[in-house]
């Protein structure tokens, strides 16, 4: 066997390489995939630190409850806001602003210290320390000393859309000079975050107690930190349970001297508190009574008025007694009780309609005035809840103060309309309510998504029912329900880097025409080795050798060859795999975002790598020596291998047809489905059709032909003929490889003004402070101060849940999506392309939007997503659900086609609103004008405090459409190299042609032919064999691609033409390269030998 394979060096230096270049690009794709989980795995480990746990809530609750917990823990304030240079003015949304101390510095140990005294003041520093990620000193253009101002909001007392909730900028933001002490670099701490994405945040860290003063929650947070690597979420869990108290939840349970009373720091009690207050009363033997206060405008009757009156509304009268000193009958729902102070004002006696005037929050948190009427059912003495002003809650700019001329409401009063007699009310009795409702009445009127009830009291009163009651009301608060959520972000982290997208899967795809190609090559030299040696083998049989035993040496030799050659592609891989790690940290950037990757090398990859090439040429190796079982003695000492019967023309013409008819039914089918299953049969249809137009033109080369052309076109066009399955194999290697080039390359998106992905709208705005304000009101725009600039501009604004970007611009596997809350003016305007629906009425076949408000039953929400973040990142399709929080999920009824809400979902407004209360005002907006670019800067700069970032809707599908074309480049790159291998291989093959027709030429040769002559005519045989596999590889591809045709969006023929002049060009330098090697060997010895 070495002597043999000394010998026969050549060629087995080529199958040996040939195996090394499959192996390397093989293996090498796989550790693509190893170092894109591996490289976010460390990212995600990184930016946690030590921490294994967070606490979240969406309230601040005190900070002490980390001595209550197993483990090391870290109290913080999280919050989102934005960063402005104060003297150029540089902004910077997206920021994330920390408050912290020396426990958070120490779940960091390499960048915590730095952190930590990085923060402590100069003795003459003027303003608090800040220190900000290496991204965000890069965004503002920040040096050391540098002030930087910080936007934030503002907590609320109460629900801010709600009557009593402030919304004016000054009450919604609060904004904190700073000066820059220190800058951490973009790891550890520098990159801390709890949402999985591979973009570097822009953090921006606080001493704790300052960023407390100014936000006014000494001693409070909303966060904590858990390092305990050794606990379980259950224990944890079920800790918290124990230690997070009333006041943690935002409720207090009072014990007084004839009832307990449980009301809420945020002054509505929710309905899930409501049910878990009342589930148990029985068990207690308690009754209850229900409250809902609310201030009217005005109480008004024949003739007279009373202003600015709170109204409660109860199920139980108990505590009101009527004129003749009898307990109050429940009221009827159209009727009320007044007190008898406001039923002399009135001059009002039972039967009287009375009405009540109000203001609601509309849905863009414009006041309304509404008005309703009863009878008054009946007149209430001034004592017992009549005069009990607890039942109002203690809102802040009202109780407080001494007069009503004094009040400090978020909502417009009419101080001329206050009379003396309603200060000497107030001063007398305060807040108390001076009219009652019915609880269904109160409800109907002013109950919101918030809730509606102020207060509940249990009866009878004493401390052993307090203790009973106020464990009952703990056991019964889930941390959820509470507002709590303890999270496992170690272990989420940890999931998520698994990754959204197989990149071993993705760089064999991208990398398949490379392995093909090397795998066709190393097929090609098999075979050329094995041929080369008939004679041998011929030889070795006819003196007595066994078949068997001479197909095992041939065999043999082989497989070691293969086996060397893949331990050196192996070698190769690593290096394969940093190439292109390079690639996607320079080229092809815009396909991760951000330059983190770093090699992770498996021995699982090396090994799946290395054994699957040595398995895919051992199969080959063995095809070929199985030519030799078919073949006689005589015909292999002859070198005659060419002597298997030539496929029959009525075989090849079944082919064609079928492949035709396959073509043309798919076609078909593709113009009745719907657009994603449509472009699948395409593909399909256009399979079939190159397989077909292969099968035709294999027809043609049987075909008895005869040129009339007597120049070395002709001969060259003639002699295309004459091996018909060598012929269609160049043919087919160049029409696959015009298919794949044509059919990726269609497929790359290019930017144009009428891009239907942006459905109309100019601009996406984004804020990180929610607006409340009607923008496309006179009012709204003057309130936040806008200027003229807007113009017609109209905006569609949408609610956000916060969530993880679920577009393929995140390469982690999204937990939560982020959701939008789309407003009913959008749903009903319609707009951006469908993909795929599930309409069931005409109007939702008119606008699939609708299908947002059909109703899916409790627990399930209708939702509309882009159809390739859910296809390729959620891996959902239409119909699908996907919880997006406990006991709540979405359902896809609509999927968009290459629109800018690649990276959420959407669902109806009232559906968000109702279960997502806690999300309030907007932060998200879609904008139609027709000066974008106006527009845009001048909400930069006047809503700057909100952190509001403007980008153009056409740059927005750009972000999302670069990584698509980036995969599309990375394919075309590496096919390229296939191409060259694959060239290599076409090369081989003339090679072998012109070789066995060394006698022809020269015979031709001797008859007269100059070389150069021959050398034309061999390049015009070949490269009609080329031209022709590019026809049919372009007219298949184009079939493949149809839905592209008719799509608005312009193809990209440029980039087609000048791939295409590519393949032709390499296949031609082939040729010529093949054809120039065979006709410098000298041509009268081979015709003496002949």
């Amino acid at each position: 066997m070495r002597r043999s394979l000394i010998y026969y060096w050549r060629v087995h230096l080529g199958l040996l390489l040939g195996t090394a270049v499959a192996t390397t690009a093989l293996t090498g794709a796989l550790l693509v995939g190893d170092s894109m989980r591996g490289s976010l795995r460390d990212l995600a480990l990184e930016r946690l630190g030590q921490i294994d746990y967070a606490l979240l809530a969406a309230h601040f609750f005190r900070s002490d409850l980390t001595t209550e917990l197993p483990g090391g823990h870290a109290p913080v304030i999280l919050l989102n806001g934005s960063a402005r240079h104060a003297e150029t003015q540089a902004l910077a949304a997206g920021v994330q602003i920390q408050g912290i101390d020396v426990r958070f510095s120490a779940l960091f140990p390499e960048s915590g210290p730095a952190l930590r005294d990085a923060l402590k003041p100069a003795p003459s520093q003027p303003f608090p320390s800040l220190v900000v990620s290496a991204s965000l000193q890069r965004a503002l253009g920040l040096e050391l000393g540098d002030a930087v101002l910080l936007s934030l909001e503002r907590p609320s007392q109460t629900y801010r859309e709600s009557l009593f909730g402030r919304r004016a900028t000054d009450d919604l933001v609060t904004t904190l000079r700073v000066v820059l002490t220190g800058v951490l670099p973009d790891s550890g701490a520098g990159r801390f975050g709890l949402r999985s994405h591979q973009h570097l945040p822009l953090n921006a860290y606080l001493d704790l107690q300052i960023l407390q003063r100014a936000l006014g929650q000494q001693d409070r947070v909303n966060a904590l930190l858990i390092a305990s690597p050794n606990s379980q979420h259950q224990d944890l869990q079920r800790a918290l349970a124990q230690h997070l108290t009333l006041a943690d939840r935002k409720l207090d349970l009072a014990l007084h001297s004839n009832y307990i009373e449980l009301t809420s720091t945020r002054f509505v009690l929710d309905d899930s508190i409501r049910t878990a207050a009342l589930a148990n009363t029985a068990t207690h033997q308690l009754k209850t009574a229900t409250f809902s206060t609310y201030l009217a405008n005005a109480l008004e009757g024949n003739g007279h008025q009373v202003p600015y009156s709170t109204v409660t509304a109860l199920d139980n009268p108990t505590g009101l007694y009527l004129a003749d000193g009898q307990p109050a009958p429940p009221l009827a729902a159209d009727a009320l009780y007044l007190d008898t102070w406001t039923a002399q004002e009135l001059a009002a006696t039972p039967g009287d309609s009375i009405s009540l005037t109000y203001y609601v929050v509309g849905p863009r948190h414009e006041l309304r005035t509404e008005q309703a009427h009863f009878r008054l059912q009946g007149i209430v003495q001034m004592r017992g809840l009549a005069i009990d002003p607890t039942l109002t809650p203690e809102y802040p700019g009202l109780q407080e103060e001494g007069d009503m001329a004094a009040w400090d409401a978020p909502f417009p009063i009419d101080m001329g309309q206050i009379r003396p007699q309603d200060e000497a009310y107030w001063d007398q009795y305060g807040a108390a309510p001076k009219a009652f409702v019915a609880a269904p009445t109160g409800q109907r009127l002013w109950g919101s998504r918030h809730g509606a009830l102020t207060a509940i009291r249990f009866y009878p009163s004493s401390s052993a029912q307090y203790e009973r009651l106020h464990q009952d009301l703990l056991a019964r608060l889930s941390q959820t329900t509470a507002g709590f959520s303890l999270r496992s972000v170690r272990q989420e982290a940890l999931r998520a880097a698994t990754g959204a997208t197989d990149f071993s899967g993705l760089f064999i795809g991208f990398s398949l025409f490379l392995i093909a190609a090397a795998a066709l090559l190393v097929v090609l030299l098999c075979k050329f080795s094995l041929e080369q040696r008939a004679r041998e083998a011929g030889l070795l049989l006819a003196t007595g050798y066994p078949l068997a035993a001479v197909g095992r040496r041939f065999l043999g030799e082989g497989i070691a060859l293969a086996a060397l050659g893949a331990l050196l592609g192996l070698a190769g891989a690593p290096l394969y795999a940093y190439l292109m790690l390079a690639g996607l940290h320079t080229l092809w950037l815009e396909a991760i975002g951000t330059p983190f990757l770093s090699l992770h090398v498996s021995w699982l990859s090396l090994g799946v790598g290395y054994l699957s090439t040595l398995l895919l040429v051992s199969l080959a190796l063995w095809r070929t020596v199985q030519r030799f079982h078919r073949l006689p003695v005589r015909a292999l000492l002859a070198g005659a291998l060419d002597t298997a019967p030539r496929l029959p023309r009525r075989r090849s013409t079944v082919l064609a047809a079928l492949g035709l008819v396959i073509a043309l039914t798919l076609s078909v089918l593709a113009g009745m489905a719907d657009a994603a299953t449509a472009a699948a049969l395409f593909l399909g249809s256009g399979t079939a059709a190159l397989l077909a137009l292969l099968a035709l033109f294999a027809v043609w080369l049987r075909a008895p032909t005869a040129s009339r052309l007597s120049s070395s076109l002709g001969l060259g066009l003639l002699n295309s003929t004459r091996k018909p399955s060598r012929s269609t194999l160049c043919t087919s290697l160049v029409a696959c490889a015009t298919f794949v080039i044509v059919a990726a390359g269609a497929h790359r998106q290019v930017e144009w003004s009428d891009d239907p992905g942006t459905g109309g709208f100019s601009l996406v705005a984004e804020a990180e402070i929610p607006l409340h304000q009607d923008l496309n009101s006179v009012d709204g725009r003057f309130e936040l101060g806008l200027s003229t600039d807007l113009g017609t501009a109209r905006f569609f604004p949408f609610r956000v849940l916060p969530g993880d970007d679920v577009s393929c611009l995140n390469l982690y596997i999204p937990q939560t999506p982020r959701v939008l809350g789309a407003s009913t003016e959008f749903i009903q305007r319609g707009g951006l392309p469908f993909r795929q629906t599930l309409p069931l009425t005409p109007d939702e076949r008119a606008n699939p939007w609708r299908l947002l408000q059909r109703d899916l039953g409790p627990g399930i929400i209708p939702a509309i997503g882009d159809f390739n973040s859910a296809q390729w990142i959620l891996h959902k399709r239409l119909g699908d659900d996907i919880p997006i929080a406990e006991g709540l999920s979405v359902r896809l009824v609509g999927l968009l086609d290459g629109s800018l809400f690649q990276s959420e979902l959407l669902i109806a407004e009232d559906r968000f609103a109702a279960h997502f209360p806690e999300r309030e005002g907007y932060g998200y907006f879609l904008v139609e004008t027709e000066q974008p670019a106006t527009v845009a800067a001048a909400l930069e700069r006047e809503l700057a405090a909100y952190g509001l970032d403007a980008t153009l809707s056409t740059e927005r599908l750009r972000g999302y459409r670069a990584v698509e074309n980036t995969y599309l480049a990375t394919f075309q790159t590496l096919g390229l190299l296939g191409l060259l291998l694959g060239t290599l291989g076409l090369g081989i093959l003339i090679l072998r042609n012109v070789l066995e027709r060394s006698g022809e030429l020269a015979a031709l040769s001797a008859c007269g032919f100059r070389r150069a002559r021959l050398g034309a005519m061999l390049l015009y045989e070949h490269g009609f064999l080329l031209l022709a596999g590019e026809g049919i590889g372009s007219v298949a591809a184009l079939i493949a691609v149809a839905p592209r045709l008719f799509d608005p969006t312009p193809l990209p023929w440029a980039s087609l033409g000048l791939s295409l002049g590519l393949v032709f060009a390499a296949g031609l330098l082939a040729c010529a390269v093949a054809s120039h090697s065979a006709l410098r060997r000298p041509l009268l010895a081979t015709l003496k030998a002949e």
